[in-house]
């Protein structure tokens, strides 16, 4: 069993080592990847977030100093991280641009987006017909060991192509395993890796890197897999600037709109794979009634899938719910200010609301404006898991996703995940009787606050 450095001088076996080459070889052949792509890094400006640039290969800004921030666009989660880094560095002033290496129409990008594909494509599959394949697809995406470690990294150095030209000097926070092992295959100085979700694997550290996690927990796990303290630290959570500044005061607001009995609003976010459709269906099947008579508010995300948006518009029209539809940016926007949680004035609206956007990063960014005006999330256990506010857990996709609902349960700010809708509507009842669980979440997330629990974006930006 070969020590290898680059792991953390862990062991990985020969036929580890042997199975490894095979499958490079494979994907070498398959995408043409002997020969390497020559990029031309410009930025050009973020459509969401002034003073951020997005780097493409095309004609635009030369790119000399700032912060990189390295993600990939695999379903939202990544991306959402990688926000939470860049509205940091924009709210201290720093100029930061976005380094997604899907962005490149290049057979490079073109081989992630096919493995990505087949990933949104399983996790659909799992999380809709349940049973084996939902278990096999749990234990395949729980399963990161050495080896698969070992394979990154190797895949890394073929793609240090994809940083050509951008200066080593400029510091690169990785918000994806890959990005930060480029990065440190192409010897940048100050690489800052940050580790999704809350269940340790191999695959997911970048060896070379400061590898920053969310929990105490995780750091002990990593710790006991033979990772050297040096490369690791608790950091906190992922959250973007807006939010984690503002968790104390808006969980006092969600206290007082709950003194002032004002109706619930509850937010339903879909993943970036699509994965909740017929949980989602069903669970509107069964609130029918509670959202006919006005009981509550039912905000629905759908960010940019188009086919589920239109498959839930045709069940609230068969099951005669009255909705509305925002697609427009700017009519969103000014959704959002008429609701800020300071306002205790209620706009007249209908209580079933749908979201979609045409563009990503619209997308993907609504849920954390949307999560400033709501009282509580109803999301799987994902990234978003780890936000400031109250969440109703609904079933997960993969079984890593089962760590991120515990950590949420152990500060006292989620439930348990509720696998069948069943379960989420007698969560959805308890927060909407006076039980008292809605005023102790709320009092978790600010001892939380105020312990900087929400601030791991924050900390991240303070180490370059």
């Amino acid at each position: 069993m070969p020590i290898n450095d680059k792991l953390f001088g862990l062991y990985t076996s020969s036929l580890s080592l042997y199975t490894i080459q095979a499958l490079k070889t494979l994907i070498f052949i398959r995408y043409g990847l002997s020969d390497i792509t020559e990029l031309k890094l410009r930025s050009v400006p973020h459509p969401v977030v002034p003073g951020v640039g997005l780097i493409q290969n095309s004609e635009g800004e030369r790119i000399e100093d700032g912060i990189l921030v390295g993600t990939v666009r695999m379903g939202y989660g990544h991306h959402r991280m990688a926000y939470s880094v860049y509205t940091w560095a924009v709210h201290q002033k720093q100029k930061a641009y976005l380094h997604d290496i899907l962005a490149f129409d290049i057979k490079e990008s073109h081989a992630i987006k096919e493995i990505d594909g087949f990933y949104s494509q399983m996790s659909r599959s799992s999380s809709e017909m349940g049973g084996i394949i939902e278990w096999l697809w749990g234990q395949l995406m729980s399963q990161g060991n050495i080896s698969s470690l070992q394979f990154s990294v190797e895949l890394a150095e073929r793609y240090k192509n994809l940083l050509g030209g951008l200066s080593p000097e400029m510091p690169y926070i990785s918000t994806y395993p890959l990005n930060g092992q480029i990065a440190v295959e192409s010897g940048f100085k100050k690489v800052i890796h940050l580790i999704p979700d809350n269940y340790p694997q191999y695959y997911l550290l970048a060896p070379g890197a400061i590898n920053l996690v969310q929990s105490p927990a995780s750091y002990m796990k990593f710790i006991e897999m033979g990772v050297p303290k040096e490369s690791l630290a608790v950091a906190g959570h992922w959250v973007s600037q807006k939010i984690a500044s503002n968790a104390i005061i808006d969980s006092e607001n969600r206290i007082n709109r709950d003194d002032k009995k004002l109706k619930r609003r509850f937010l339903l976010s879909i993943g970036g794979a699509g994965a909740q459709k017929n949980y989602t269906l069903n669970l509107l099947s069964k609130i029918k009634s509670k959202l006919i008579s006005e009981k509550f508010y039912l905000w629905i995300n759908t960010g940019d899938h188009e086919i589920l948006y239109r498959d839930l518009k045709e069940k609230a029209n068969e099951l005669g719910i009255p909705y509305t539809t925002i697609e427009d940016w700017n009519i969103f926007q000014a959704f959002c200010k008429e609701r800020a949680l300071s306002n205790f004035d209620e706009p007249a609206t209908l209580s079933l609301v749908f979201f979609n956007f045409k563009n990503y990063y619209h997308a993907f960014s609504a849920t954390d404006e949307l999560i400033s005006i709501s009282d509580i999330l109803i999301t799987k256990p994902s990234e978003l898991a780890f936000f400031p506010i109250p969440k109703i857990f609904i079933r997960r996709v993969g079984d890593h996703e089962a760590a991120s609902a515990f950590r949420s349960m152990e500060l006292g700010e989620g439930t348990m995940e509720c696998r069948e809708p069943e379960h989420a509507i007698e969560m959805l009842e308890l927060f909407l009787e006076k039980s008292g669980i809605f005023i102790r979440m709320n009092e978790c997330i600010i001892r939380n606050a105020r312990e900087g629990v929400y601030d791991g974006s924050k900390n991240a930006i303070s180490m370059i």
